[in-house]
């Protein structure tokens, strides 16, 4: 008789241990991480809106045929800083913290504005490069007998001056700089006329 060799055993290799994560814990995280990110596009959206530009809509005809009524703006509310503000850049300001105001400036600080038979007079001199001239002015208001500017003080007018509550009424003025919310930049509705604007 042969005595025949055990069968070597052979070795189970063990098999690695997998957590399986609840579908509960997964869902939780992914939950989690949704909130977060949302949070943090309105706190980012509330920054860019307080800081640097705003959404605004035009309300009236005031400055027509530039902007109409119900256009969308998009207002530069730090950028314009860094710069002085020119003559004819078109602004949003603060009206007696009732509501705001879009008019374009005229009259810059340190100068002498004078409306005297329809037309705009700076320093004595008539404003000929100004784009609306054409329109013949019924109404002087304040700046009948001139009005001098301050430090940090503009003259605005709307576009449609004939139909435009700005600086000429006492009621508006003249407007300071504190009271600027920021420089028109961009008219994003409606989508035909999508750009910057002048």
């Amino acid at each position: 008789l042969t005595r025949r060799d055990k069968p070597k055993e052979k070795k189970v290799q063990a098999e690695p241990i997998v957590i399986v994560k609840h579908d509960e814990e997964i869902g939780f995280k992914l939950y989690r991480k949704i909130v977060v990110i949302i949070l943090f596009a309105l706190l980012f959206t509330r920054i860019v809106n307080a800081f640097i530009v705003q959404e605004t809509i035009v309300n009236g005809s005031s400055m027509s045929p530039t902007l109409e009524s119900a256009d969308k703006l998009l207002i530069d509310k730090i950028f314009y800083k860094v710069g002085d503000l020119k003559r004819y850049d078109i602004i949003v300001f603060d009206y007696h913290h009732s509501s705001v105001y879009i008019k374009r400036i005229i009259g810059l600080p340190g100068e002498k504005v004078t409306i005297s038979e329809g037309k705009v007079y700076i320093d004595g001199k008539l404003l000929k490069d100004d784009p609306l001239s054409k329109d013949t002015m019924n109404y002087s208001g304040i700046a009948g007998n001139g009005v001098i500017l301050g430090e940090n003080e503009y003259f605005v007018l709307g576009d449609n001056r004939n139909n435009s509550y700005d600086s000429r009424y006492e009621q508006v003025g003249i407007v300071n700089k504190s009271s600027i919310i920021g420089k028109v930049w961009i008219r994003i509705f409606p989508i035909l006329k999508f750009g910057t604007v002048n």
